[in-house]
């Protein structure tokens, strides 16, 4: 896609080329929204993501892709749900003691609705890099340059949600059997 060519027809008011745009781009930050909420409001955010990006749009400058851009102004629509519908979202901070051995062998024991389950219960940062990482197969650095921290950031929150996941799944294959 042809990112350049879509902004500058958008911003001249062609309202085909903003239909193209919103055509090719709504999948992608539906499906990382809908990860996130697990539910039908996913649409109903998904339109408020491309409303703001276009109320944005003249004061917008290019700093990559702009799905990256989309995926930021996500993050903040559905943080803004959360809080707006009063669900406690946030786990209290665990302390790490001693030496855990975190491999990403953990997403991999989870199934796909226990992931989903566990996402919840993790911060948003938190949620943001596994779904970046492990769904839409960004690497580090690129979710890092989505979000403009250091990839070190990035790195320490997909470890410790990897830990918090861990210990989610621990906890519900505990009160299964």
């Amino acid at each position: 896609m042809n990112e350049k060519y879509y902004i500058k027809r958008i911003r001249n008011g062609d309202h085909q080329a903003l239909d193209q745009f919103i055509e090719i781009l709504y999948p992608q930050v539906y499906t990382f929204i809908y990860r996130k909420v697990q539910n039908d409001v996913a649409k109903d955010l998904t339109q408020e993501v491309f409303v703001k990006f276009i109320r944005a749009l003249p004061t917008y400058k290019s700093e990559g892709k702009v799905l990256n851009y989309l995926y930021r102004i996500s993050s903040h629509v559905c943080l803004n749900y959360w809080k707006r519908t009063k669900v406690d979202m946030f786990l209290e901070d665990e302390l790490i003691e001693g030496k855990d051995d975190v491999h990403e062998t953990i997403m991999n024991k989870m199934t796909q609705q226990q992931l989903l389950d566990a996402l919840k219960e993790l911060k948003p940062q938190m949620q943001d890099v596994i779904i970046l990482k492990y769904y839409e197969q960004y690497t580090f650095k690129e979710i890092a340059d989505i979000y403009h921290i250091n990839v070190s950031t990035v790195k320490t929150r997909h470890y410790q949600a990897l830990i918090k996941l861990r210990k989610i799944l621990e906890r519900k294959n505990h009160n299964e059997n």
